[in-house]
């Protein structure tokens, strides 16, 4: 079965940050939609998660995955976290030598993958 087509988990209707739910977010008190990951099911808010705009627009089109179950939206590992880079627009995560040309040191600052440059910056 491919990563596409695995179940979702049974998301969790509580944030693991602030341990409201979609009518409460804890920590500003207004209802604030929750989002969950594909594979294990841990929610969070958004606002808790820390995310930008683009990210909130790009996670609802795809399959999320949290910090813990992140793997490379190449080759579908999370073998070598420490070369895994994610995008400051989606959250989707790379490995740096997946990438085509590869990159052989983080870069500096914010990192955007393709798909978020076509999206978002190159209007």
């Amino acid at each position: 079965m491919e990563q596409n087509e695995k179940e979702r988990a049974a998301p969790s209707p509580y944030c693991d940050f602030c341990l409201g739910d979609a009518v409460s977010n804890k920590k500003s008190g207004q209802p604030e939609e929750l989002l969950s990951c594909s594979d294990c099911g841990r929610s969070g808010h958004p606002t808790c998660l820390q995310f930008t705009d683009n990210m909130i627009v790009s996670v609802r089109k795809y399959r999320w995955q949290c910090i813990e179950c992140k793997c490379c939206s190449i080759c579908g590992t999370s073998d070598n976290d420490d070369q895994l880079l994610f995008c400051d627009d989606c959250d989707r995560g790379y490995h740096m030598y997946c990438l085509a040309p590869p990159l052989h040191t983080p870069p500096e600052g914010s990192w955007s993958c393709r798909l978020c440059i076509r999206e978002f910056h190159s209007k």
